[in-house]
């Protein structure tokens, strides 16, 4: 994290420092040597500041809280609505753009190359796996992305190109496919250091590798132009568990535990500590009292004046949001505030999930529908501790035809709380559940479909900005419907 690779920075700056002090001080061009740079540095430095940035990115600030948490109707804002009736300033969109270009994805470039000077394969590909995530994460919001072409400045590619989202999802599941196959388990002389994901456990980016692999693929099953054949691929996976491992139990989710020290705690926890702006949403908290669901009281806390729970409708005036009151209104649940909250990028629930669809879209490997569907609502309650109530799982039973998709799908979402990027793409994607605009909104009563590129690639990389708006029929806007929910 922040504080541990800043620690290991000023080691190596000490060191250098000294050894030139007892050395002679003539070798001035050893003491100017930037540590922190790939051609001296190791990957184990780049390693926790590559990974914290991201999920930093996807879980805090206005991308985590606001897009993701908001439009997903997870959460509403109580104070400065704004956003919340999606008006979006160009600040959070260029911040989420540039900081997985600029932060995350350079650091798993430098990661790749230092893996492949230092000849440690375990690296290369934890670096690809990253980097696959990641640019799954941009093209879900932004659409079309520079990706083939992205990260090549040093090599002289300073305007690349965009690649369409269907390319961008089919390049992904090869570079996840590769990746996980020449990770090498047994193998202790390449050890990878800096690892604050899984602690240097390589099963664990096997499974990280061929779980994002489904749910890459979930986005082009319903695709009749994808690239690939979607569920040949998934079936490469699912038929295979000793060589396309993916997530076995609860145990094996995919997060980034904060610790409760200055810069490594949970960016929400951090934002709490000054802002309340937020709450939980009237559309989720209204659809659990309905269901009598019992992740209530961990998605959202009790106002602090008492009652039962209340959620606050999305798109509010701010005069008539904060008039419901902040002390007579549900907080977010005191789990997901926590200073050691965990950064979840995906769980073993929505795993369990993405087999249910697949095997209501006859993918026949992926088992039963109805078992993986109550699975996947147990290990949901069970990654809060929680054991799903019999009579729960009864009561929603999976239906059968169109009924049980939209079952599967709502609870899903009900799952995804927390990962509010994630609801919002799978929203998009499915149309599930059916949520409303807010009255007050400026986006034509259109819930936005994505978000427009940063200004800085208009006015920078122009030819390609535009030759990608073009190809995907529409203009820079949040109305833009983007390839997997056309």
């Amino acid at each position: 994290m922040k504080g541990i690779i800043h620690s290991f920075r000023s080691k190596l700056i000490l060191a250098a420092t000294l050894l030139c002090v007892s050395a002679c001080t003539g070798d001035f061009d050893k003491l100017n040597t930037n540590p922190n740079s790939a051609a001296s540095g190791t990957a184990d430095l780049f390693m926790p500041h590559g990974i914290q940035s991201a999920v930093d990115i996807q879980s805090g600030g206005s991308l985590g809280m606001d897009i993701g948490e908001g439009f997903s109707q997870h959460w509403a804002r109580i104070q400065y609505t704004d956003i919340d009736q999606y008006t979006v300033s160009s600040d959070v969109y260029t911040a989420g753009w540039s900081g997985l270009y600029i932060e995350s994805l350079a650091d798993y470039t430098r990661i790749y190359k230092l893996g492949v000077e230092s000849g440690n394969t375990n690296y290369q590909a934890v670096a690809v796996i990253l980097r696959s995530w990641v640019f799954s994460l941009l093209t879900d919001i932004y659409g079309d992305i520079p990706y083939k072409a992205a990260l090549q400045g040093l090599e002289g590619t300073l305007l690349p190109t965009y690649d369409s989202q269907k390319d961008v999802y089919a390049g992904l599941i090869a570079e996840l496919k590769t990746a996980g196959e020449s990770i090498n388990v047994a193998n202790t002389s390449m050890p990878v250091g800096g690892d604050i994901l899984f602690n240097g456990d390589m099963l664990k980016w096997k499974k990280f590798a061929n779980s994002l692999s489904l749910k890459l693929l979930s986005r082009m099953i319903d695709k009749a132009d994808a690239p690939i054949n979607v569920k040949t691929e998934i079936s490469r996976i699912l038929s295979d568990p000793a060589k396309y491992p993916v997530m076995a139990s609860v145990a094996d989710n995919i997060q980034l535990n904060y610790l409760d020290a200055t810069n490594n705690q949970n960016p929400v926890n951090v934002n709490r500590k000054t802002r309340d702006d937020h709450r939980v949403s009237a559309t989720l908290v209204d659809r659990l009292i309905a269901l009598n669901d019992a992740r209530l009281p961990i998605y959202a806390n009790l106002p602090a004046d008492g009652g039962t729970y209340k959620g606050v409708p999305n798109g509010l005036s701010s005069s008539d949001a904060n008039a419901l009151g902040l002390t007579k209104t549900s907080k977010v649940g005191s789990y997901f505030v926590a200073a050691t909250a965990p950064g979840v990028i995906m769980t073993y629930a929505e795993l369990l999930f993405l087999k249910a669809e697949f095997a209501y879209k006859g993918v026949t490997i992926a088992g039963d529908a109805a078992t993986n569907y109550a699975a996947a609502i147990t290990a949901s309650f069970a990654q809060y501790k929680l054991a799903a109530p019999t009579d729960y799982i009864a009561a929603n039973a999976l239906k059968a035809g169109a009924d049980g998709f939209t079952q599967i799908m709502e609870q899903k979402w009900i799952a995804l709380y927390g990962q509010g990027l994630e609801a919002w793409t799978e929203y998009r994607r499915t149309g599930i559940p059916a949520l409303k605009t807010p009255t007050l909104n400026t986006n034509q009563n259109i819930l936005p479909t994505r978000l427009p590129y940063p200004g800085s690639e208009e006015s920078l990389n122009y030819e390609n900005f535009s030759s990608a708006l073009t190809k995907q029929g529409g203009k820079n806007d949040m109305k833009l419907k983007l390839w997997f929910a056309k």
